[in-house]
């Protein structure tokens, strides 16, 4: 009804209907603007091309049980859609004329296979290609809601090798980071983006099955990787400036698997399982020595993934990678300055965290004890005290993204041994050795990326005028669960 002139007057039939659905529909239009319009859908899926699946990674389906946020946007074709990655690894070339890819803008999140998604940092058209440079991305900015679980554990012994080969971020000072990977302040060399190791586009490496990679060199450092059927560690060796470095570090494992259970709701993680089963054991070998009374403090994280795809699980494809970092810190007081040291521990039970009802939980492989002494095994006759910290890092994930830029569940143990002998000189009276071994837990949902690395990566971004990345996202805890100082022998000459 309406009032005219103070006389009620019925309204006239029919009139009412068009008037409520028209407030209905704009009621509903405004809410969908509120929302970001409509949830982003993956494209009807590709033909597979099982060679461009393997080394690119599978596309995303479209699944009732999952919601995307709206800074989503789908590229068809899956990995048949890629045409190369940088040398530097952070920039995808894409077919231009692939579905979506016209949408795609700065500060948009682009998914286009389980491997290439990201949060967009830089675009532009390269000799008929699109190249499409990716920063990381929190998993609850691709996902909005859904409930994802490993169907039963999944067995890490046959991974499949992604290797990036020498991008220019795989190595870094460490000078002021701390052992459980605290800030550094160390100044980064800036790299121009036309330098051999730099933003230049060419063919991605090729992925190949298998445990043992091709041994690599980075910054002197001459690496070769391993996983993961008897664990995963790496030997490396440096001799540069008047130092030798060589050793191994691994963590040992019996038939390694993985379980995860991830539930997000409303782009908050509610629940969030990770557990890495099959832990057996620390082993560390090291040997160094000087002719020039110099020092390194150098960090290599190493650019490969060892990758197991879980599948596609409500069509989000997921896979559970391992990657490792190296760090060689050498301390040489004396121009003749040498140490040489193994050792091995046993790690018993599981490593990973339960989350729920927003507090932590961590399953720790508590169980540590001694099976070969490094203390023991300490030598190095010199004129001086000398000393050198091998820091490992193993990092497992299970989620999207690639070359420890991976937006999920991730759990990492971090392995500090520090070493020292004393001086020869002292040695008629006694030879004092020390050995002080700290273990640290990193786990959460989301991302993480080292300090050094973050800085070196951001370095690069600057020169080519891209936004910086930020070194975590999502929701984390650092644990220090096991920290040992064992001095031999116990007197107080070496003691004070």
């Amino acid at each position: 009804m309406t009032v005219r002139g103070g006389d009620v007057v019925p309204a006239r039939p029919g009139r009412r209907r068009p008037v409520i659905a028209l407030l209905a529909a704009t009621v509903l239009l405004l809410t969908a603007c509120e929302r970001g319009g409509a949830t982003p859908r993956p494209p009807d899926p590709p033909t597979v091309d099982p060679a461009a699946e393997q080394r690119y990674g599978a596309a995303p389906t479209s699944d009732p049980g999952v919601t995307y946020q709206p800074d989503v946007v789908f590229v068809g074709g899956g990995g048949a859609s890629v045409r190369g990655l940088s040398e530097d690894a952070l920039t995808w070339r894409i077919d231009p004329r692939a579905s979506g890819a016209n949408t795609l803008a700065r500060g948009k999140v682009m998914f286009l296979t389980g491997r290439a998604v990201g949060r967009v940092l830089n675009l532009r058209r390269d000799n008929g290609d699109l190249a499409v440079t990716l920063g990381p991305v929190d998993i609850t900015d691709v996902i909005r809601d859904g409930t994802f679980a490993s169907d039963g554990p999944v067995a890490l012994e046959n991974p499949t090798r992604h290797d990036a080969g020498t991008p220019f971020w795989a190595e870094y000072d460490a000078d002021g980071e701390g052992a459980g990977g605290a800030a550094s302040t160390a100044p980064v060399a800036r790299q121009r983006p036309d330098s051999p190791s730099g933003g230049r586009l060419g063919a991605a490496r090729a992925v190949r099955p298998g445990t043992f990679a091709a041994q690599r060199r980075v910054a002197g450092f001459a690496v070769t990787p391993i996983c993961c059927a008897g664990g995963v560690g790496a030997r490396f060796s440096y001799d540069g400036g008047g130092i030798r470095v060589a050793g191994t570090a691994t963590l040992l494992m019996k038939r390694p698997t993985a379980r995860f259970h991830l539930e997000i709701r409303g782009a908050t993680v509610r629940r969030a399982e990770l557990r890495i089963g099959g832990m057996a054991g620390l082993r560390v070998e090291i040997a160094g020595a000087t002719d020039s009374h110099q020092n390194i403090n150098k960090r290599i994280p190493i650019p490969l993934d060892f990758s197991v795809p879980v599948g596609e699980i409500l069509g989000v494809p997921f896979s559970v990678t391992a990657s490792q970092l190296i760090g060689v810190q050498t301390a040489f007081s004396a121009k003749d300055g040498n140490i040489k040291a193994a050792g091995e521990w046993s790690l018993g039970g599981s490593m990973g965290f339960g989350y729920a009802n927003g507090a932590f939980g961590a399953t720790e492989p508590w169980r540590l004890s001694v099976r070969n002494s490094i203390t023991d095994s300490i030598s190095g006759p010199s004129v001086g005290v000398n000393g050198i910290i091998v820091h490992y890092q193993a990092a497992f994930r299970a989620g999207l993204g690639a070359l420890g830029f991976t937006a999920g569940l991730y759990a990492t143990v971090t392995a500090s041994v520090g070493l020292t002998v004393g001086s020869a000189l002292g040695a008629p009276l006694v030879l004092c050795r020390s050995t002080q071994l700290g273990l640290y837990l990193d786990y959460g949902v989301g991302y993480t990326i080292p300090a050094g690395l973050t800085r070196a990566i951001n370095a690069f971004l600057d020169l080519v005028n891209v936004g910086p990345i930020a070194a975590k996202a999502g929701i984390g805890r650092v644990d220090n669960v096991f920290n040992k100082l064992d001095i031999q022998p116990p007197k107080k000459i070496c003691t004070s």
